[in-house]
């Protein structure tokens, strides 16, 4: 039998969310509720759905198992917080919330209710990242990690662009690598009188000594959307944005330990120019596999043991990502 849902918010991405619950064969569509009257006829208009005159009223339903929350990021605490107190498993478009502290409350009463708390963080779903997390380990010594996410808007009203396209890249930074920051620097400015940051251009230094380099705009003409991962053996490039999102380059620089003949102080320099490997990826929705996740942590006999289970979007790595927001936060020079 499929886990009956319900979809709070449906704006742009609830639209996207509803559409997946819709073809899912893990989770119903059971009903959607936004307070907003021209969004709740819109979904009345898009599927049969079970009406309901609150959101309290859809928690006190027993027959409601998950909650799907797609709201903006500063109602999602009290939100997941009265779901999971009414004993609902509960989905949370990024961020789970917008401080650390709330997240960790957050995940302690999903503990005590014994119900899964789960925060979308989709890309880490994509079948590119999947793939370049089964190939990191042959890139040899990861040196740098250089990302851009920057577009023409769409300008947020409640969280600014770090939290709005960076938080992205450090989900997946920390899935690859692990998100464990030595040194930062952040860069971050405001566009004329809009109340929040527009841009930002972020540095940091891994305890492993990897250099981080991030750049995010919602002021950008063009859209990009490309991770670009330096290793000691090969290199990968990733844009979300190409048919082709993976390229694979067998190439890199070698340093000798003989000198050359110019100069006594400096070692050889031998670059290496091998294969670019373009590799075939499954054709699935990195939405669809969070649902499919999600609801395989529902299902699963033992729910303590499945949150326990290091995964994608398990508590450490949401809590690592939150952490390090705050840390780029309080780090920034405002200009």
């Amino acid at each position: 039998m499929s886990i009956q849902s319900a979809v709070i918010g449906y704006g742009y991405w609830g639209r996207n969310v509803a559409r997946a619950l819709h073809n899912s064969t893990e989770v119903a569509l059971h009903t959607i509720y936004d307070e907003d009257k021209a969004a709740q006829a819109k979904a009345k208009e898009d599927y049969e759905i079970t009406p309901y005159v609150s959101y309290e009223a859809i928690l006190a339903d027993s027959k409601i198992q998950a909650i799907f929350i797609i709201t903006p990021p500063q109602t999602h605490f009290a939100l997941a917080e009265s779901a999971l107190k009414h004993h609902k498993h509960t989905f949370v478009e990024k961020p789970i919330t917008t401080q650390y502290t709330q997240a960790q409350a957050l995940y302690a009463l999903a503990k005590k209710q014994d119900k899964i708390l789960y925060c979308d963080h989709i890309f880490l779903h994509s079948p590119a990242v999947q793939y370049l997390k089964e190939q990191i380990k042959s890139f040899g010594e990861i040196v740098y990690i250089n990302a851009r996410r920057i577009n023409l808007g769409l300008f947020q009203s409640n969280v600014d662009v770090i939290w709005d396209l960076a938080i992205h890249d450090l989900s997946i930074i920390d899935y690859l690598v692990g998100l464990h920051i030595k040194e930062v620097s952040t860069f971050k400015t405001r566009y004329l009188d809009y109340p929040n940051d527009a841009l930002a251009n972020i540095n940091l230094r891994l305890e492993s000594g990897i250099i981080i380099t991030l750049s995010v705009s919602w002021l950008s003409p063009i859209k990009v959307r490309e991770m670009i991962i330096g290793g000691s053996k090969k290199t990968a490039i990733y844009d979300e944005t190409k048919k082709d999102k993976i390229a694979l380059f067998d190439t890199g620089v070698v340093i000798k330990d003989t000198f050359d003949t110019n100069s006594l102080y400096q070692k050889m320099v031998e670059y290496k120019l091998g294969e670019q490997l373009t590799p075939t990826l499954p054709n699935t929705m990195a939405l669809d596999n969070s649902i499919a996740y999600f609801a395989s942590l529902i299902l699963s006999d033992n729910l303590k043991q499945s949150q326990s289970v290091e995964s994608q979007c398990d508590e450490g790595h949401i809590l690592r990502v939150i952490k390090a927001i705050e840390i780029i936060q309080d780090s920034h020079t405002q200009s």
